[in-house]
């Protein structure tokens, strides 16, 4: 026996018959209303009763014809006949009132009857709404705009049976053709069409259907889902023909033309103006026993309807294939387009475009890498192995179990505070200058000393917020301890209660010391669990970036640099600034890899594997600085443990000194400009100005972007990559390169003398 879908409404006829019944009697007993309203309530009655009539047909019919298909072997859901149910336009006291049936959305098999298919036809999925009397469909639900809206004022729906889904295959056992009930093994259409009389009265019997052409058509693997379209769809017509929709159309249009008036007018460096859609209107709810209209004359039945017919007459060539105005996709006044495929092109153009330099490389340097693993033997006579490279990590680890003990005396008042704080910044900064002094004096590799002094430039801010911090700690009650304390998230539950001097301890500092942050605090967001998995991520992914970096120094900077060398030599150590114009161009391109390889593995994953180990939570190492508009946007976001360092423990102490912001911002600005020529210079041996140069004109570039920026934000954008990636770098290295040269010219000189 086939389910049979039964309406809701019928369940309830015994309590709704007390009801009209009770009802009546309040009419006919108050006394108090008038005759005409005594009959329009009366009608209304009548209708629903015939409506309620009708519905009871339909479902009696369904039952017979399932009984009569089950003995014959079959399942096919025979369509009862519909009663003819006319709705005037007119208002007047016989109409029954119809409301506004509910939205539905949805994804929807559209017919595209402009394309044409490998099979011959063409279905397209698209996302399809149906609300306020009218049907849209998107590409997909994520869209905002639709591509197609339809009013169904003076349409109706067609439901066009079904058709075999040939991609489906039955399993063993199963009937032959499968029952219409079988998921997948059908498609069901239905098709919205324009009605010939705008409010027809009839409906011809003897029309051929399937001469119709249909607005717009649709499939669905699911014969519910296609039976609720139609009903929610022909309601929906229904409702489009009366006076309420109407009504409702007007105060919509008004409603635009005001809020058109009331928009503010956009002023000069200001931003667009903001329009406020109006307030979706909530659909009115209805008792369950108030039935809504069935609209019969705006939904034709199948009757056994071939799908191919439809498809072969219902398309005649005299369909219009240009049916609105609407300009080119390129064009200003085109809608919102999807560059993606060009975004790929790119993307293949960028990469054959590479492969070209790579192979061009190969052909005049050879495989300049091969030169380097024969060095891999001589491992044992490099810095990295020699004394005064250990010794300066060695005391770092000093310079920080100082630190510990000088605030464990000021933590328990053994130390008086000036005399401890001088001792603190004393310690810090010999950390430093210590650092300097061996990588300047006893390191000889340039890119040995870089990280020597990398990590001791790290050590130095992390001494210095410590000490700062912590001074802040003790001139604080711990109430307001507290309330710092409730501010941080995803605490260890035994950090939580931790109040100074609680945290003076020694794990307590090493783990900041190790911890991808520059900024102390006594307590840190923790993650729950060490995940071994994705340490091993990040240590696989180590590998390929760590190797990329090295082929494109090996292959790519080291032969422009040695060219550029070699150039200078021969001219006898003239330059010109066409020569350097050649390797500056030579150079962008490898440096925006190295650079951009550098940010990777550095703030991505090496301080994500530190994170991880610790069990640190907050990994916001960076932001989106891609998209910077600004210069000054860029620093806040590519290297966020500095800019935290920074806008803490120099940028408010000197606001609160009663320095100005421009002050203020300059010496930001001066500090890192002196750090950034520092973590350069000393490892190269040559005191040069052209990296605290190149920050310091910066300055007038933050003002000129911030201003391009709120007209022209991706004018700004493009500056930003093209000072850094284009200009700033590559000319730098060219510049450290020449100068570099020219130190060991001379010292070689002088040792010549000697």
């Amino acid at each position: 026996m086939v389910g049979l879908p039964i309406d809701d409404s019928s369940s309830n006829n015994l309590a709704e018959k007390d009801s009209h019944e009770k009802s009546i009697d309040h009419i006919l007993t108050g006394g108090k209303l008038g005759k005409a309203t005594i009959e329009r309530e009366l009608r209304r009655r009548v209708d629903k009763l015939q409506q309620e009539l009708q519905t009871a047909q339909e479902d009696l019919l369904r039952f017979q014809n399932a009984i009569q298909e089950t003995d014959n072997g079959t399942a096919e859901i025979a369509t009862p006949p519909v009663v003819a149910m006319s709705y005037s336009s007119d208002s007047n006291d016989n109409a029954p009132e119809i409301f506004l049936p509910p939205s539905k959305r949805g994804y929807l098999f559209r017919w595209v009857d402009r394309s044409i298919g490998w099979s011959g036809s063409k279905w397209a999925l698209r996302f399809v709404t149906l609300e306020n009397g009218n049907l849209a469909y998107y590409g997909s639900h994520t869209e905002t705009a639709p591509r197609y809206v339809l009013s169904l004022r003076g349409c109706a729906v067609r439901d066009e049976g079904h058709k075999p889904n040939k991609r489906y295959k039955p399993t063993e056992g199963e009937d032959t053709p499968p029952r219409l009930d079988k998921p997948g093994a059908y498609f069901f259409l239905f098709s919205i069409y324009l009605r010939d009389d705008a409010s027809p009265t009839h409906q011809d019997p003897t029309e051929d259907l399937t001469e119709i052409t249909p607005l717009l058509r649709f499939s669905t693997d699911s014969y519910a889902e296609k039976k609720q379209w139609v009903q929610l769809i022909s309601e929906t017509c229904a409702y489009c023909e009366s006076d309420a929709f109407l009504a409702e159309m007007e105060r919509r249009q008004e409603e635009k033309q005001t809020m058109t008036l009331a928009m503010p007018e956009a002023k000069v460096g200001t931003l667009p103006p903001l329009y406020f859609a109006p307030v979706q209107q909530k659909q009115a709810r209805h008792p369950s026993f108030t039935k809504r209209p069935t609209a019969a004359m705006f939904r034709t039945k199948s009757q056994n309807l071939d799908p191919s017919q439809v498809e072969s007459k219902g398309y005649p060539p005299s369909k219009p294939m240009h049916r609105c105005a609407a300009p080119s996709y390129l064009s200003v006044e085109g809608p919102t387009q999807n560059y993606r495929g060009f975004f790929n092109l790119g993307v293949i153009v960028l990469i054959v475009s590479n492969i070209r330099l790579v192979l061009s490389s190969f052909k005049k340097h050879g495989f300049v890498l091969l030169r380097h693993l024969s060095e891999i033997p001589r491992l044992g006579d490099h810095p990295w192995q020699n004394f005064p490279f250990v010794s300066g990590f060695l005391l770092l680890f000093v310079f920080v179990m100082i630190t510990y003990l000088l605030e464990l005396g000021l933590s328990r008042r053994k130390i008086p505070q000036r005399l401890g704080m001088l001792l603190h910044y004393t310690n810090a900064h010999a950390c430093m200058g210590v650092s300097v002094w061996i990588v300047w004096y006893l390191v000889d590799a340039p890119a040995v000393g870089a990280v020597l002094l990398l990590f001791a430039t790290s050590t130095w801010m992390k001494l210095l917020s410590y000490v700062h911090t912590n001074e802040d700690y003790r001139s604080n009650h711990m109430k307001q301890q507290a309330t710092f304390s409730t501010m941080i998230e995803d605490l260890d539950p035994q950090e939580a209660r931790v109040r100074y001097p609680q945290n003076v301890t020694i794990s307590n500092i090493f783990y900041f010391w190790a911890a991808p942050t520059l900024t102390y605090q006594i307590a840190f967001p923790r993650s729950p669990t060490v995940r071994l998995w994705k340490v091993a991520v990040i240590l696989i992914r180590m590998v390929p970036i760590l190797a990329l970096f090295t082929f494109f120094v090996s292959q790519f900077v080291t032969p422009t640099l040695e060219g550029l060398v070699a150039d200078l030599e021969a001219n006898s150590g003239q330059y010109s600034f066409t020569m350097l114009a050649e390797y500056w161009l030579r150079l962008s391109i490898a440096n925006t890899y190295l650079w951009l390889l550098m940010f990777y593995f550095y703030f991505h994953l090496f301080l994500n594997l530190f994170a991880e180990l610790l069990r640190f939570g907050d990994r916001v190492f960076y932001k989106d600085w891609w998209n910077s508009s600004e210069v000054s946007a860029y620093w806040r976001l590519w290297n966020m443990p500095v800019h935290f360092w920074l806008v803490r423990h120099l940028y408010f102490p000197c606001v609160r000194m009663g320095m100005s912001k421009t002050l203020t911002t300059f010496i930001v600005f001066f500090v890192s400009a002196v750090l950034h020529e520092v973590l350069v210079s000393v490892p190269f041996h040559m005191v040069r100005p052209w990296s605290f140069l190149g920050m310091m004109m910066q300055i007038p570039l933050v003002g000129m972007t911030k201003v391009l920026s709120r007209h022209y934000p991706t004018l700004g954008n493009v500056i930003f990559w093209v000072s850094f990636c284009i200009v700033g770098q590559p000319m730098a290295v060219l510049l450290y390169t020449v100068d570099y040269q020219y130190a060991k010219h001379n010292i070689a000189a002088q040792e010549c003398v000697v």
